[in-house]
């Protein structure tokens, strides 16, 4: 059962959500700030923690997320960590051109207009070979 660091953007959060009860009900299990973090604790050191503890990243990119101060800081620390990144577009057109470095040249998962056990199904299987 995989272990996963979920990064997006608050402005994606209702789709995020609805793609994390997806990924749960597969067995995959994210760690999600809105849910995983207790009032009154330091959110970088969290997420700094979370990040450490995960066996990969799921970066879902939006506009908002590609210009998202958390999200940038996530995957450079995920990146640094040696942590697999799997990009995973939710909304918006032409983001690749948006896409910072440590994205470019990636292979990502389009989950725009997708039923949601076909996403499911790509990201578990980035997840194996990830391993």
């Amino acid at each position: 059962m995989p272990n996963v660091f979920i990064s997006y953007a608050r402005a994606d959060q209702q789709n995020v959500e609805q793609l994390v009860r997806a990924l749960r009900a597969a067995d995959i299990h994210g760690w999600l700030d809105a849910t995983d973090i207790a009032a009154g604790a330091s959110v970088s050191s969290e997420v700094r923690e979370a990040l450490r503890r995960s066996s990969a990243v799921i970066v879902f990119l939006s506009h908002s997320a590609l210009h998202n101060q958390w999200v940038q800081f996530e995957i450079g620390a995920a990146e640094a960590l040696g942590k697999a990144i799997i990009p995973v577009i939710v909304s918006g057109n032409q983001l690749e051109q948006e896409f910072p470095d440590i994205l470019k040249g990636r292979n990502v998962i389009d989950a725009r207009d997708r039923p949601y056990p076909t996403v499911i199904n790509e990201i578990s299987q980035a997840l194996k070979h990830s391993q």
